[in-house]
């Protein structure tokens, strides 16, 4: 079934109606892409360039539908704006995000001017999911040395969703049960979709994801310093106490001891491949300077926080922002005031990222 978002690929955006801006669908590496360029281009000009891929659960939405905040994200400074139209679950399943979001990074540092673009000022961003792959991608960019590509000046990651090895951090459970928009439950539902499993058994993947049944707990000890509570900060590394029971980052007997084997033979490798799951990566050093942004009462706030340790303990120059609200707070930051979902979260966010990207560039 087609997404209704979908319906504004068939259509100019909105913000082509801007005088500032030139804003046209094009085509790079086989993928769509919507692009905001400065309309004063000078002939023979190169400007910076800012890939950005896009959220919604590796399932929904597209360039059209986030046309409303990247309008506002390519007016922050002058330069030229890619958003990127990859292929979502569950008809095209991993990796064909990654690879359609890698192909459009890659052929953008790669072939870059004949576009008009810097080649060496290109940052990669991303919300929720599209946090993920931003992540991924860059951490894949890094190891293609065969290819003698430009790196990354920057990336930036929004509320991303880095792992779905554990999904009883104290993020899950202290949010959980309050979130208006994510819940465990659905976060496990997207990770079922986006890893192609067979929707027919999605609601006994989901309970299994949900309830960390998915793999046996030998492996959450193999990689226990990757999702070790104790490396958040402090006031987020325990769950309130009436929640504790067996969920915390480390389970108790009685929350391990079965597991779905047949589902962890179909994900195990996926589980741990950072092209999925950026924050299973072995080595994450050697990454572009990085700006995390995460909400407080999101359930996927954990993720954010443990891969920002392990890319300061890498050395990579990292910056992190904990914001008050709640998942989707940049997303809907540009959303018209009348709807009542503005935050000031969301506000400050769009702040951050702009000095961000002003210094970066």
């Amino acid at each position: 079934m087609q997404d209704l978002s979908d319906k504004g690929l068939n259509r100019p955006p909105k913000s082509a109606a801007d005088e500032r801006l030139k804003v046209t669908w094009d085509v790079v590496a086989g993928q769509r892409v919507l692009i905001y360029r400065p309309r004063d281009v000078a002939e023979g000009e190169i400007l910076p360039c800012l890939v950005y891929l896009h959220g919604g659960g590796w399932v929904s939405d597209n360039p059209a539908s986030y046309d409303h905040c990247i309008h506002r994200v390519a007016l922050m400074v002058r330069m030229m704006t890619i958003s990127v139209h990859y292929r979502r679950a569950p008809q095209s399943p991993f990796p064909a995000a990654f690879d359609d979001c890698l192909d459009v990074t890659r052929h953008v540092l790669q072939h870059g001017t004949t576009l008009g673009i810097d080649v060496n000022r290109v940052g990669l961003a991303g919300d929720s999911a599209g946090g993920n792959l931003t992540a991924a991608v860059s951490l894949y960019l890094r190891q293609e040395t065969n290819l003698q590509l430009p790196p990354l000046k920057y990336q930036i990651l929004m509320q991303p969703v880095l792992q779905a090895m554990n999904l009883k951090l104290p993020s899950y459970i202290e949010v959980g049960k309050s979130n208006p928009i994510t819940s465990p439950s659905s976060v496990a539902g997207f990770w079922v979709l986006y890893m192609g499993l067979d929707p027919k058994r999605a609601d006994s993947f989901v309970s299994a994801v949900e309830q960390n049944r998915h793999r046996p707990p030998e492996l959450l000890e193999k990689f226990a310093d990757y999702l070790d509570t104790e490396h958040l900060p402090e006031k987020f590394r325990r769950p309130r106490p009436e929640e504790m029971r067996d969920s915390t980052g480390i389970e108790t007997e009685s929350s391990t001891k079965s597991y779905d084997a047949d589902l962890y033979a179909e994900i195990q490798d996926k589980l741990i491949d950072p092209r999925l799951c950026p924050l299973m990566a072995a080595d994450v050093s050697g990454l572009p300077p990085t700006l995390v942004l995460v909400s407080e009462f999101d359930v996927i706030r954990d993720d954010g926080l443990l891969f920002a340790h392990r890319l300061k303990q890498a050395g990579v120059q990292t910056q992190v922002y904990v914001g008050k609200g709640f998942h989707g707070d940049f997303y809907c930051s540009f959303l018209p005031d009348w709807l009542g979902l503005n935050s000031k979260t969301g506000d400050k966010m769009r702040e951050e990222i702009r000095e961000f990207i002003q210094r970066e560039h």
